[in-house]
């Protein structure tokens, strides 16, 4: 009973420090109204400017509610998965309503994202700038595979997890 117990504790830290990060990411960390340094990098190679992409964040009403929705079932699944008297039921519905509510979030950046890409001056730039973005997470894939090793599965992570680095 204890070896399951512990086991269950161990489980639901872990869901926990992932719901976490999952919360940080969707926040975003790339400048105003984030969703990434990559998309706001993109947006200003495309022509526009910081003012015109923090004023589409901060004016679009859909996103301050996906926000207090995402905050409300983020606090949800934290309480569920640590309690001490989890139920053998589980935090399904509270993970559930986590997951749906950083879709949620996630889409309406996008939708936010695109129209401000629709207004972008210098698209074709944008265009350029994420392809070097693409050649140089490439080379960072071969420098990691040189200094870790093949991706036979004997060196670096499982295979679907991620890099170390990342």
């Amino acid at each position: 009973m204890i070896g399951k117990r512990a086991i269950a504790v161990v489980a639901g830290s872990m869901l926990a420090v992932t719901a976490t990060s999952a919360l940080v990411l969707a926040r975003g960390s790339g400048g105003p109204g984030a969703g990434g340094h990559e998309m706001w990098l993109l947006a200003r190679a495309a022509g526009l400017d910081r003012s015109q992409i923090a004023a589409a964040f901060e004016n679009d009403t859909s996103l301050s509610a996906d926000k207090a929705n995402l905050k409300t079932a983020h606090d949800a699944v934290m309480s569920c998965l640590l309690s001490s008297t989890v139920s053998s039921a589980g935090c399904g519905t509270q993970i559930a309503s986590f997951s749906g509510a950083l879709q949620t979030m996630a889409q309406e950046r996008l939708n936010v994202w695109q129209n401000l890409l629709k207004t972008a001056p210098n698209l074709p730039q944008a265009a350029n700038v994420y392809s070097q973005l693409q050649n140089l997470r490439s080379q960072k894939e071969q420098i990691l595979q040189g200094v870790l090793g093949s991706s036979n599965g004997n060196a670096g992570p499982a295979a679907g997890t991620g890099s170390p680095v990342e």
